[in-house]
């Protein structure tokens, strides 16, 4: 009688033991499915987190027609921009980190990027950008032109120019006034007004815009092209800066912001020597009365909208 219920107890361990490695079999071939073949007739990850309510900031974007997300990079840049299903990664991180960004799509399911933009040359920009170009369905890239003597050469550019070469995306050098509709976002380039010295001031800048809701998003630009922007005949005031060369005191003039006119400023930030944001900078967003938002603090910044006002979601 003994031996029987021994016998039964392992048959018993036995079969639990082929379920479980089956149920762990079918767990595995559905993640696979889902993070690498993505076939239509399933779920996004952001849809599964968001039907069990265990979205973060990054899968909640896709609650709301228009968003802005700002990804904590460190003292880097990186911003995802959504409308309607469509979208536009501006930057791409460090080098240090070079799949992160990459990551950070794939997490919320997506596939195609209707527009890649690297503000400028530098490295904490353009990072993970060959990864993305490379891992990624990309319509268009959009670079300034930036003589090779204004930046330092890095592995980050040569493996960015390498993956656009191998993937023939198409190449855009902006001029300001260009604008573009990406799925009814209004996407406008309003610098750089000329080829400066150094890489920062050579930075594209962008204005987004949904039904009434804009921000504008300055790069690295410094105090010069910020007053060439001021001379153009451009409509610079937004709801939210994205404040430019992670909060340096070299940007943000107190005349942009008098321009600009923001409710939000965002800084994408991190620890390092030059202990940035900048007191000065801080000291004139606040007396603008913008609401401040920084990665370092608040971790990725999500910014919703219907085309009627911003709400914000942050990372933590």
């Amino acid at each position: 009688m003994e031996q029987r219920q021994k016998a039964n107890k392992q048959k018993t361990k036995k079969i639990a033991g082929v379920i479980l490695a089956s149920l762990l079999t079918v767990v595995l071939l559905f993640s696979a499915l889902i993070t690498y073949v993505q076939p239509s007739w399933l779920p996004s990850w952001g849809q599964i987190y968001r039907f069990f309510g265990l979205a973060g900031t990054e899968e909640q974007a896709g609650d709301f027609a228009f968003a802005v997300q700002v990804f904590d990079v460190g003292k880097a840049d990186s911003i995802l921009l959504s409308c309607n299903g469509h979208y536009v990664l501006v930057d791409a991180g460090d080098i240090q980190l070079t799949e992160e960004v990459a990551a950070k799509l794939k997490k919320q399911g997506i596939t195609h990027l209707d527009l890649v933009v690297a503000t400028h040359p530098d490295r904490d920009h353009i990072g993970g950008m060959a990864a993305v170009l490379l891992e990624f369905e990309v319509d268009r890239f959009m670079m300034p032109r930036v003589p090779a003597q204004n930046f330092e050469p890095s592995s980050a550019y040569d493996a960015l120019l390498m993956a656009l070469e191998d993937k023939g995306i198409l190449q855009i050098n902006p001029t300001p006034g260009d604008s573009f509709d990406i799925g009814g976002m209004q996407l406008q380039v309003l610098g750089p007004l000329q080829q400066y010295e150094g890489s920062n001031n050579n930075s594209i800048v962008l204005k987004a815009s949904y039904g009434s809701d804009s921000i504008l998003l300055m790069g690295d630009a410094e105090k010069e092209a910020e007053l060439d922007l001021l001379a153009a005949d451009y409509d610079l005031q937004a709801d939210v800066l994205k404040v430019g060369h992670h909060g340096s005191d070299t940007s943000t003039t107190a005349a942009l912001l008098d321009a600009v006119q923001p409710a939000m400023a965002v800084i994408s930030v991190g620890s390092d020597s030059n202990q940035l944001p900048k007191k000065q900078v801080i000291t004139r967003i606040k007396q603008q009365g913008a609401e401040i938002y920084r990665t370092d603090i608040n971790g990725t910044i999500l910014l919703g909208s219907e085309g009627d006002g911003f709400t914000v979601h942050t990372g933590r």
